[in-house]
């Protein structure tokens, strides 16, 4: 790392969405830094079937017990060099879909993933210098 930029590893993981790593403050110009996600959200869902019966209850069968997890992640991005858009929001911008591995703290091993959609967010006022990133990541399964 370049001298002024520290990981923060004792507090938190460094997320890493398809090579683009999170997490890094840099303690000579705090505007620069790129901190971990606000919010990371996991959701898996599986597949219940309800079947109707007659004069009793309804009878329930898992048809798919091991659904594919869906990821949403939101973060800032911090200004660039000499007050240009940063890197990572150039990297982001450019990422495409993958697949390619995510890591967090609840995957440590790597998830892979495809980005399904992102949205970037400039809010007003803030002259280039701060963004809102949320991506949608859905775990890549080949049926292996």
């Amino acid at each position: 790392m370049a001298k002024g930029k520290i990981a923060i590893y004792d507090k938190a993981m460094h997320v890493k969405v398809h090579d683009i790593e999170l997490g890094i403050r840099d303690t000579t110009d705090p505007d620069a830094g790129q901190p971990n996600p606000i919010e990371i959200r996991y959701t898996q869902e599986f597949e219940v079937v309800v079947h109707k019966t007659v004069g009793q209850k309804p009878i329930t069968q898992c048809t798919i017990p091991d659904g594919v997890w869906t990821v949403n992640m939101k973060f800032n991005v911090l200004k660039g060099a000499n007050g240009e858009i940063s890197e990572k929001l150039k990297a982001i911008k450019n990422a495409k879909a993958g697949p390619k591995k995510l890591y967090t703290a609840l995957f440590p091993e790597g998830l892979c993933t495809y980005i399904v959609r992102k949205e970037i967010t400039q809010p007003s006022g803030t002259d280039d210098y701060y963004h809102t990133v949320e991506l949608t990541l859905l775990e890549a399964n080949g049926g292996d």
